[in-house]
């Protein structure tokens, strides 16, 4: 199954998918009901915070990464995309993780400096490959898109390990992120 027939898949059923992405916003406004006021960073809600963030975070920056692929790389027309498949995921992530910063702080949250570093890398990597791809550098080139995308893994890798190396490991204590003005 490929990428464009999980987004037809998805654009063909609407309603499952308007209820998953509205869902995730209604969870994050009545979760506080259960815990009341600033109690949002303990157990067991935190994990229940961080289980959400996940869903809204990895759907939000795929179809992110799937409307940037349109613009710049197909050159799709967006007025002719589905609303709801493309911009449905970045809208209610937006949303959920606007309610969630008023009952939560992101970094009390289970695994989320590690799902903050894996949308930097996508991003980056994003980033990246389209930079080579508007340069012309080519795949020695007049290269395919198999090519490309075999750099794209090779360069996604590269990144990977390097923030591997930079970053903390699963049994080091929490470092702060480097702040890019100091």
């Amino acid at each position: 199954m490929s990428v464009r027939e999980v987004i037809q898949w998805l654009g063909s059923h609407p309603s499952s998918l308007w209820l998953f992405l509205s869902l995730l916003p209604a969870l994050a406004l009545v979760l506080p009901l259960f815990h009341g006021k600033n109690r949002g960073n303990f157990a067991p809600w935190q994990y229940f915070y961080a289980l959400i963030t996940y869903l809204t975070c990895l759907p939000g920056m795929l179809a992110c990464i799937v409307v940037a692929y349109s613009l710049f790389f197909s050159r799709d027309n967006l007025l002719d995309a589905n609303a709801l498949v493309y911009f449905g995921p970045p809208i209610s992530m937006t949303i959920t993780l606007m309610i969630m910063a008023k009952q939560v702080k992101f970094e009390d949250l289970p695994g989320f400096d590690r799902l903050s570093g894996l949308l930097l890398l996508m991003g980056g990597t994003f980033a990246i490959v389209l930079l080579i791809s508007k340069m012309f550098i080519g795949v020695v080139f007049a290269g395919s898109l198999v090519q490309l995308l075999a750099i794209a893994t090779a360069v996604f890798l590269l990144l990977k390990w390097a923030a591997h190396a930079v970053f903390r490991g699963p049994g080091e204590a929490r470092k702060p992120r480097p702040s890019l003005f100091s």
